[in-house]
């Protein structure tokens, strides 16, 4: 018979739900659990690891997993759209490396005096844009209104597929 979430949910609970538009590693989440812990071993990210699913399943949170090798994972608030960014730009392959200041710096409006101004997502969190597609998305499923989410689904779709242009297979040779 279960007794409820034990310490180490409740403090990643407390994490997400205090900070929701922020994202969060496993080693971060680690050394939120377990207060005085400074280099956490593989049992402190497998216990992490599982009590974060968890909770991430109760408060709409994603697990998102590195594109690199070693595939570090990434807790991010999909119903937030600045912690799905962060999210998603610490999961890239391309960002993943970055200090969280130069994450920072990537969903800021492009300037000339921004260094990262060349490889911005600032656009991607707009009003209509993908990533702020997606976040809305996810609140209306939330809601319980799917009618709405499949509607932004498809007009995404649509919006990629103007982008783009249509694949087809016989172009593929």
């Amino acid at each position: 018979m279960s007794r409820g979430p034990g310490k180490i949910e409740q403090a990643i609970a407390g994490a997400f739900t205090e900070r929701q538009s922020e994202f969060f590693t496993v080693a971060a989440l680690a050394i939120i659990a377990y207060p005085g812990l400074n280099e956490p071993l593989k049992k402190h990210r497998v216990s992490v690891v599982r009590a974060a699913d968890k909770v991430a399943a109760r408060l709409w949170w994603a697990k998102l997993t590195s594109e690199r090798p070693g595939g570090h994972i990434v807790y991010c608030n999909t119903l937030d759209v600045r912690s799905y960014t962060l999210g998603r730009l610490r999961a890239d392959f391309v960002n993943n490396d970055l200090s969280d200041i130069a994450l920072e710096a990537l969903i800021e409006p492009p300037t000339e005096q921004n260094p990262y101004a060349h490889r911005t997502r600032w656009e991607w969190m707009q009003p209509g844009a993908a990533w702020w597609t997606h976040v809305e998305t996810a609140r209306a499923r939330q809601r319980g209104d799917t009618v709405e989410a499949d509607r932004l689904l498809a007009e995404l779709e649509t919006d990629i597929g103007r982008k783009w242009g249509r694949l087809s297979m016989g172009s593929c040779r």
